[in-house]
């Protein structure tokens, strides 16, 4: 079986995320930011420095860790990369992908968050766009990104934005008033675009559009 990982095959070389749970009676999940890079000729071994950004409850991260899995895929699938598993103990998750677990996670650590709030919080995060995760993972990160400061801040305002709302609610993070599209443009590099070119090319040089009466070849004899 291939090693448990979302798009970052060796966490030592990468700049990632590592998840590590850990077993026992007080189960956690710990996730640490992982400075990896490749290792230079001189270097002997390497040890890539790591923060500890956030632990919670296994019991939390058992319901929060098929949704994000299920999204880390849909995303993978997309860019034709394989699809990522969560393994028994440790999973390396790409250093973009890890930004937007923990916006999650900082806003559903507390244990006083109800059931019905994490639900709530994954709906919105869903609604979300990767960009805007990212976004709010460096103001986050910035400030409050230690294990520690958990309700602390920028920490305490994702909790309270994506626990926003009731299950029942129609509204999200992602359906905001004013999001929309620009106008239209033809892709001039898509198949059916130039399928439609040559279409009209041959068309054009047809013999009923070249403007002088169509002539049957002169008999032979």
């Amino acid at each position: 079986m291939p090693p448990a990982n979302f798009d970052c095959a060796d966490i030592y070389q990468e700049h990632g995320y590592l998840v590590s749970l850990t077993h026992g009676r007080e189960a956690k999940v710990c996730i640490f930011e992982v400075f990896g890079r490749p290792a230079e000729e001189r270097e002997a071994e390497s040890a890539p420095e790591t923060i500890l950004r956030c632990e919670a409850s296994r019991d939390l991260w058992d319901v929060i860790s098929p949704e994000l899995r299920a999204e880390f895929n849909r995303r993978l699938r997309v860019e034709n990369k394989p699809a990522g598993r969560w393994g028994a103990d440790e999973t390396a998750v790409q250093r973009l992908l890890g930004k937007e677990l923990l916006v999650l996670l900082w806003a559903v650590e507390a244990t006083d968050v109800t059931p019905e709030e994490v639900a709530v919080a994954v709906r919105n995060w869903l609604g979300l766009k990767p960009e805007e995760r990212w976004w709010l993972y460096t103001m986050t990160a910035a400030a409050t990104g230690l294990a520690h400061q958990s309700g602390m801040g920028w920490r305490g305002a994702l909790r309270l934005a994506l626990c926003f709302g009731t299950r029942a609610d129609a509204f999200h993070l992602g359906t905001v008033t004013g999001r929309g599209t620009l106008a239209p443009r033809r892709n001039e590099g898509s198949a059916s675009t130039n399928d439609r070119h040559q279409r009209r090319r041959k068309k054009a040089a047809s013999p009923e559009n070249s403007g002088l009466p169509f002539l049957s070849p002169a008999s032979a004899e």
